[in-house]
C-alpha cells in the first residue's frame, strides 16, 4: 500500500488513466495534470507526496517543470519521477541535472514503479521528520525565550505557565504534524487525587474546561506501567494496554485513537493525543523536558529568589527598625512610610519595578540615625546649631551604610535625598526640582505626614486632617514649596487612602 497523493503529468489521457488506476489499487489520492503550466499551478496548490512527470509535452517540457518545481521553495521537496519513452544516457543525465529524484523509461513496469515510489516516498518522510524537528525545536526555543524573557520570581505562577505550555503544545499550525489534538494536564491535589484540565486543538485555536471529578493514582497506572515517560502508537502493545485504562469512561472523553505520549512527574502529569504522524522517543523528549522547564527549573528558581528576597527584606527591615529605635516608639512608622510611598508610585504611573523597589526602599529613609546620639534624637527641646548639623548628617551616614550595591541603589538614593526639598532649600545637597530623585520626593511627602499624626519628643501627634493641611498649606516647620507640586496635587486626591494605611498599621 502506496499511502500517498501523487500529482501525476502526462499529456495522453490513457497514460494518465493507467497511472491513476495504479496508484489507487494502492490506497493513494491522484491529481492529474495534461501540461506544464497545469503541474505547476497544482503542485503549488496540493502540495501532492510525490509527482510522475512527463518529458515529451506539448508546450513546456518535464525538463522545465521539473527544474522550476525543484527551484520552488513551495515544491522543492517533492520527489519528482520523470517518466519518458527516450532511452538514450544523455536523456536521463537530462533529467536528473534538471532535479528529478527518479528516471523510469517506457513502457514502465508497474512492480518496479511503485517499489521506487516507495523508495522516494520513506525519504520524503524522513526528510519531512527532519524538517518538522527543526522547525519544532526553533519553536520550543522560542517559546522557552519568550516564557523566561517574561519570567517574574517575585510573581510566578505555575498554573498560568502551564496553561501557556498547553496553547503552545496544541497551536494548530498548517502542515505542521508534530503537534497533538488533545492534551490532558493533571495536577496532585492535597489527598492524592488528580484534578485538572482537558485541552483541545480548535480550528479558531485552543479551548480548555476543567474536568469535573478527580483522577485516581489507579487509574493511570495501566497508562505508565510503572514508567514516568510513555510513547506509543496505535496497534503497539502499549497503545492498546493505555485504551483499557478506565480513565476514559471515567472521564466521558473518547481515548486517543491514533496515539498517546505521556508523562508524570510527583506532582504533574501530562497525557499529549492524537499527534498528526507517529510518536517517538522525540515527541516524549519534547513533552517532558518543556514540563520540567516550567514545573521543576522556573518553580525552583522562583521559590529560591522569593526565599532570597523574604530574607533580604528581613534583613533590611530589621536594620531599619534599629535605626527608628533611637528615635521612635514603634517599628510602624518604618512600615507605614513603605505603604505611604508605595501607594503615591503607583497612582503616579509608576513601572511595578520602581514601586516595589520604592516599596522597601522607603524604610530606609532614616537609616543613618544609627549614627547619631540618642540623646540628641530624643530630646524634647529645641537643638542647638551643632546638635542640628549633626542631625542632618543622617542622610549623608545613611548612604555610606548603604553603599554602593546595585540591589541597594534606591534606598541609598532614598536615605540622601529624603530632605531635599523642591524649591533647593533642603539638605545635604540643597537639590532642587527634579534634580531631586523621584523615590527621594516621593518619600519626604510619606515621612512628613507620618511624623505630623505620630508624638515626637518635641510634638504631640497630630490628627488627619490637621497633618493635610499642614502639608497643603504650611506652618512654622514645613512649607508646601518642599514637595514636588505634582506629588502635592495627588496627595491632595489620596490623603484619605493613606489616613486608612496610617489607621491600619496603628502601632
Amino acid at each position: 500500500m502506496i499511502k500517498a497523493h501523487v500529482l501525476i503529468v502526462d499529456d495522453e489521457p490513457t497514460n494518465l488513466m493507467l497511472l491513476e488506476e495504479l496508484f489507487h489499487q494502492q490506497g493513494s489520492q491522484t491529481t492529474s495534470a495534461a501540461n506544464g503550466e497545469q503541474a505547476l499551478a497544482l503542485a503549488r496548490e496540493k502540495k501532492p507526496d510525490l509527482v510522475l512527470l512527463d518529458v515529451m509535452m506539448p508546450g513546456m517540457n518535464g525538463y522545465e517543470v521539473c527544474r522550476r518545481l525543484k527551484a520552488d521553495d513551495l515544491t522543492r521537496r517533492i520527489p519528482v519521477v520523470m517518466v519518458t519513452g527516450l532511452g538514450a544516457l544523455d536523456d536521463k543525465i537530462k533529467g536528473l541535472e534538471a532535479g528529478a529524484d527518479d528516471f523510469l523509461s517506457k513502457p514502465v513496469n508497474a512492480a518496479e514503479l511503485l517499489t521506487r515510489s516507495r523508495s522516494l516516498l520513506r525519504v520524503k518522510d524522513l526528510g519531512d521528520e527532519l524538517e518538522n524537528a527543526y522547525y519544532r525545536l526553533a519553536d520550543v526555543a522560542s517559546f522557552t525565550n519568550s516564557l523566561l524573557k517574561e519570567f517574574d520570581p517575585y510573581h510566578f505562577n505555575l498554573d498560568h505557565s502551564l496553561r501557556r505550555l498547553m496553547e503552545f503544545l496544541l497551536e494548530p499550525k498548517s502542515g505542521d504534524k508534530t503537534r497533538p489534538m488533545r492534551v490532558l494536564l493533571l495536577g496532585l491535589g492535597p489527598e492524592g487525587a488528580w484534578n485538572g484540565w482537558l485541552y483541545h486543538q480548535e480550528k479558531g485555536g485552543v479551548t480548555f474546561h476543567s474536568l469535573s471529578r478527580e483522577i485516581r493514582a489507579e487509574e493511570l497506572e495501566p497508562i505508565f506501567d510503572g514508567r514516568n515517560v510513555v510513547f506509543c502508537n496505535q496497534g503497539e502493545p502499549d497503545f492498546d494496554q493505555a485504551l483499557r485504562s478506565p480513565l476514559w469512561s471515567h472521564l466521558a472523553e473518547a481515548p486517543p485513537e491514533r496515539n498517546l505520549v505521556a508523562y508524570r512527574s510527583g506532582e504533574v502529569t501530562v497525557l499529549a493525543m492524537d499527534f498528526g504522524k507517529q510518536v517517538t522517543k522525540y515527541e516524549a523528549q519534547v513533552l517532558s523536558a518543556l514540563v520540567v522547564t516550567i514545573h521543576f527549573f522556573l518553580r525552583t528558581i522562583s521559590s529560591q529568589v522569593q526565599e532570597v528576597e523574604r530574607a533580604f527584606l528581613y534583613t533590611i527591615g530589621a536594620l531599619a527598625r534599629a535605626a527608628e529605635s533611637h528615635d521612635e516608639d514603634t517599628g510602624d512608622h518604618i512600615i507605614r512610610v513603605n505603604r505611604y510611598a508605595e501607594l503615591v508610585a503607583r497612582r503616579l504611573g509608576c513601572d511595578d519595578g520602581f514601586v516595589r523597589t520604592l516599596a522597601y526602599s522607603a524604610q530606609m529613609h532614616d537609616v543613618g540615625k544609627l549614627h547619631i546620639h540618642p540623646d540628641i534624637l530624643r530630646k524634647p527641646s529645641a537643638l542647638s546649631a551643632d546638635e542640628w548639623a549633626q542631625v542632618k548628617l543622617h542622610t549623608v551616614f545613611g548612604a555610606r551604610i548603604l553603599g554602593d550595591d546595585p540591589r541597594l541603589s534606591m534606598a541609598r538614593e532614598v536615605a540622601l535625598t529624603h530632605h531635599e526639598h523642591w524649591d533647593g532649600s533642603g539638605y545635604p545637597q540643597g537639590l532642587a526640582g527634579e534634580a531631586i530623585p523621584l523615590s527621594g520626593r516621593i518619600t519626604i511627602l510619606a515621612d512628613i505626614y507620618d511624623a505630623l499624626r505620630s508624638q515626637r519628643p518635641y510634638k504631640p501627634a497630630f490628627d488627619h486632617q490637621t497633618a493635610v493641611n499642614i502639608i497643603m498649606h504650611g506652618d512654622s516647620r514645613v512649607n508646601p514649596k518642599y514637595f514636588d507640586p505634582r506629588i502635592l496635587e495627588l496627595f491632595g486626591d489620596l490623603h484619605r487612602e493613606i489616613e486608612s494605611i496610617f489607621l491600619e498599621h496603628l502601632g
